[in-house]
């Protein structure tokens, strides 16, 4: 599915043509002053950056037969836009389209409704109607939705830095939401047990891996395409782990072709085509993978062809999380003067990487620069090592000395380790 992940703004979201349907096994609106203020704060703070773009999450959705989008997770997310839109709309209609408040004529229905929750809807109706909020105390309405909209007066009124109208304006155009859309045939109850376990959204760094494996399912060449896919996969997942040696990530044959046979502490590859040729397609990998399916797996997993863990530490923390890894990697890469902030992680490779005149050209560069940072990275920048009992720090790499002798010696001293 080509739109299984679509970027939206939230105007566009909120004008969908699509009619988007919270289940009954959803729980209800729950969003407090803590989330709305902090929500809000963001949009806030980005506005500040010169109109940089804010990716607010993702809103997962599965397509019913009728045409109607199920919102499986974002619901709380989804619901105080609505109810933000509805305030501002309602400002507006109150004053007379004054210059002071935003421009609201293109909302004109709401696109969210709740599945066997008449109480919901019609609280979504009254507020659409500017029903005065001291008739919607009865038991005919939702109280959670009606405390949200006063909510949001309430923090709006606070605004400081800028107008109501200013951040309206860049909330709707410059907000964006990555509306992910799971294939027709996800086993739902799955999922949804995915989705529990995993207790959050998906992090910024498994979209943007979508995004640039998109960069390359553009190429037209079936053997060319099926092996960038394959190798920048690969080295996304090795990656990924930062408590890992960037070894771990491979299997043992790979190793030895990336990192020197029979030493694994050298990196051999020049280009990214070198890599292409070193990552063998195994059994696992010849299976196509759906962007679903990229998004949705541990960023964590271990795949080493022997499938023995056993040869994986877990003994070193890193001092960093590869969201903040992935901005230095661009830093290194582009030489721009690339923000750290790993809440701008999307904006950033949108900015400086993907918006380029040679996409693919770029993006297998940047993977090269990933596997070759993640390789430097884990010999040269110290983290913490808890061995035998023991918590302390080191800079280490890893040394080959037989199919059965492999350990951590001082990146800085071959000879004992000391």
């Amino acid at each position: 599915m080509s739109n299984i992940i679509t970027e939206l703004s939230i105007k566009s979201l909120l004008c969908d043509s699509h009619q988007y349907l919270v289940p009954m096994y959803q729980r209800n609106y729950a969003w407090g002053e803590a989330e709305i203020s902090q929500l809000v704060q963001d949009m806030v703070d980005y506005q500040q950056k010169k109109h940089a773009r804010y990716y607010i999450g993702t809103l997962v959705v599965f397509r019913r037969n009728d045409g109607n989008l199920e919102v499986i997770d974002g619901q709380q997310r989804f619901t105080t836009l609505t109810l933000m839109a509805m305030y501002l709309r309602n400002l507006a209609l109150s004053q007379d389209s004054t210059p002071k408040f935003p421009q609201m004529d293109w909302y004109q229905r709401v696109n969210i409704s709740f599945e066997s929750r008449p109480h919901s809807t019609n609280t979504f109706t009254a507020l659409s109607q500017r029903k005065p909020l001291h008739l919607l105390n009865g038991d005919g309405y939702n109280e959670s939705l009606i405390k949200g909209y006063v909510l949001i007066e309430k923090v709006l009124s606070k605004l400081k830095s800028c107008s109501v109208k200013n951040f309206a304006d860049y909330m709707f155009k410059h907000v964006h939401i990555m509306r992910v859309e799971v294939p027709e045939d996800t086993d739902l109850n799955h999922y949804f047990e995915a989705m529990n376990n995993r207790g959050e959204q998906l992090e910024k760094h498994e979209i943007l891996k979508a995004k640039l494996m998109a960069v390359f399912n553009s190429i037209k060449n079936d053997d060319e395409r099926n092996k960038h896919i394959n190798t920048l996969q690969k080295v996304w997942e090795a990656c990924s782990n930062m408590e890992r040696y960037i070894q771990y990530g491979f299997s043992v044959t790979e190793r030895h072709c990336l990192f020197g046979k029979n030493d694994w502490g050298k990196f051999t590859p020049e280009n990214f085509e070198d890599i292409v040729e070193c990552l063998d397609e195994s059994e696992e990998n010849d299976q196509e993978l759906s962007l679903f399916d990229i998004v949705t797996q541990s960023p964590h997993s271990s795949r080493d062809s022997d499938k023995n863990n056993n040869d994986v530490p877990d003994r070193f923390n890193s001092v960093i999380n590869f969201s903040n890894f992935l901005l230095h990697v661009l830093r290194v890469y582009t030489e721009e003067d690339i923000s750290l902030d790993d809440k701008q992680l999307l904006n950033q490779f949108d900015q400086y990487l993907l918006n380029n005149n040679d996409p693919i050209a770029a993006v297998e560069c940047f993977s090269f620069a990933l596997l070759r940072c993640k390789y430097l990275f884990d010999q040269f920048i110290i983290k913490r090592e808890f061995s035998q009992g023991q918590d302390g720090w080191s800079i280490k790499r890893l040394k080959w000395y037989s199919n059965k002798s492999v350990s951590f010696i001082n990146s800085l001293d071959d000879l004992d380790g000391s």
